[in-house]
């Protein structure tokens, strides 16, 4: 999802509202009817972009959004921090609705259906400590979907590392980021390094001659800038505007929120504080979608042993990519595994909030974000960077997944991955099959070859 912008040269041009008077407001109701049905594209592939679905619905069906408005929250979400569909649905309820309200609204709409099932079945499987202890054939299951799991995350990883890998520094920022991951598997670590990969891309790529790229790197403006800036206009009837003064609002909000939580961290010793704390970081740093987001939960969930296990971590993504919504749900599969029920809400509110007072905070400033060359070439090695802990989660991934039976795992890995990237599987058939599979390999060993496997 991440695509550089035309060359060219910027020609000025009367901004215009992203709320426009004209545009068709809805009601609350029919807010929540376009966006339901929008969690269940997310069971395609991992790699599936989710745009033109959502632009048939708020774009030609409704018309509560204009064609230009949509390109602008697209070319948006593809250059700043956060979960890149759940950013485009809140900008998008946002302006059906012509209010903030209407952005939470088509958000819950969109991502409650899984995270209700996912809080469900972690609280659930937190009852069981030892997956041995799980009924054999359930037991069985998971470490098929499992094995599964390592395939869909490697074709992601592909897909990721075809659109933004584009030359040699770009790999060598991967491969050195992947050896670092295994060396220091700390959190703060992941962040400085994903720092320094931008800076270096910003050095690397300096063109002195021409002025850090007045002919190289200057992006061609849109012809309608994203917004009005008058803060007055915001209480203008039928005319909500996304406008600098809702923008500010948000980027304060989510200092206040980073400093309070801070704050609470430090006086007190609470294990939910501590890990809202991380998982609010998280979300302030995914760069590059949702997928940026699994090297730090390993990081901070799997690596630090009061949080979770392992093998829960890797099952919680697996049904997160199979259940409606986005794959960022799998936070409060986390949360309530490690914490319960409390937790869990905590977990998921908290690496949410900072993608949602992300887009309404800048939303009002990309006119002028679009323009900074310096950020573009920032964020390719950010990206790069990432691709390298991604790489290093599949393969703790397949260590995880292989723990019980290296043979069964791999062959189901890598018949999953022809299933997703060759035959176009969806991920909820993708994973059925790897559970089948593993299954029908132990009851073929035990009731056939009358063979007693050794997985226990």
């Amino acid at each position: 999802m991440i695509e550089m912008q035309t060359l060219g040269v910027r020609n000025a041009q009367p901004k215009f509202s992203l709320l426009i008077d004209d545009s068709q407001t809805l009601t609350y109701f029919e807010l929540l009817k376009c966006a339901a049905p929008l969690a269940l594209i997310d069971v395609n592939t991992l790699s599936t972009s989710h745009y033109q679905q959502f632009k048939n619905v708020f774009v030609t069906q409704t018309k509560a959004v204009s064609e230009p408005q949509f390109e602008e929250i697209a070319s948006l979400v593809d250059f700043i921090p956060g979960a890149t569909t759940s950013q485009i649905i809140v900008a998008l309820g946002t302006i059906s609705k012509k209010n903030a309200l209407g952005g939470i609204v088509a958000l819950m709409a969109y991502t409650m259906p899984g995270a209700i099932i996912l809080i469900i079945l972690g609280y659930f499987y937190s009852k069981y400590p030892d997956p041995r202890d799980l009924n054999i054939l359930v037991f069985l299951a998971i470490q098929g979907i499992k094995s599964s799991t390592v395939a869909l995350i490697l074709q992601l990883l592909i897909s990721m590392a075809t659109k933004s890998i584009n030359n040699k520094m770009h790999i060598m920022l991967s491969v050195l980021s992947a050896a670092l991951f295994v060396a220091y598997q700390q959190p703060y670590v992941l962040i400085l390094t994903m720092m320094m990969g931008g800076i270096i891309t910003i050095m690397v790529e300096y063109d002195a001659e021409n002025t850090i790229g007045r002919r190289t790197f200057v992006k061609e403006q849109s012809a309608t800038p994203a917004i009005v800036n008058d803060p007055k206009l915001i209480n203008k009837k039928n005319s909500h505007k996304i406008s600098q003064l809702l923008g500010n609002k948000s980027l304060h909000l989510y200092s206040l929120i980073l400093l309070l939580l801070l704050y609470l961290n430090s006086k007190y010793q609470s294990l939910i504080l501590d890990i809202s704390l991380s998982f609010y970081n998280i979300g302030t740093f995914m760069i590059g979608g949702t997928p940026i987001t699994l090297p730090f939960m390993y990081a901070e969930t799997v690596l630090n042993p009061l949080y979770i296990n392992a093998d829960a971590f890797w099952l919680g993504f697996g049904l997160a990519a199979a259940l409606p919504g986005p794959y960022l749900n799998f936070a409060i599969f986390l949360g309530t595994h490690s914490m319960g029920i409390y937790g869990g809400i905590c977990c998921w509110v908290a690496i949410f909030l900072p993608s949602i007072l992300q887009i309404w905070g800048l939303l009002p400033h990309w006119s002028n974000l679009r323009k900074n060359v310096y950020l573009s070439k920032f964020k390719e090695g950010v990206i790069s960077v990432a691709i390298g802990f991604l790489a290093t989660a599949v393969y703790y991934g397949w260590v995880e997944a292989c723990k019980y039976d290296l043979s069964t795992a791999t062959v189901i890995s890598f018949l999953s991955l022809v299933y997703v990237s060759l035959l176009n599987f969806n991920s909820p058939a993708v994973l059925t099959l790897g559970a089948a599979l593993f299954i029908i390999r132990y009851l073929a060993l035990w009731y056939y070859r009358e063979l007693d496997p050794v997985i226990f």
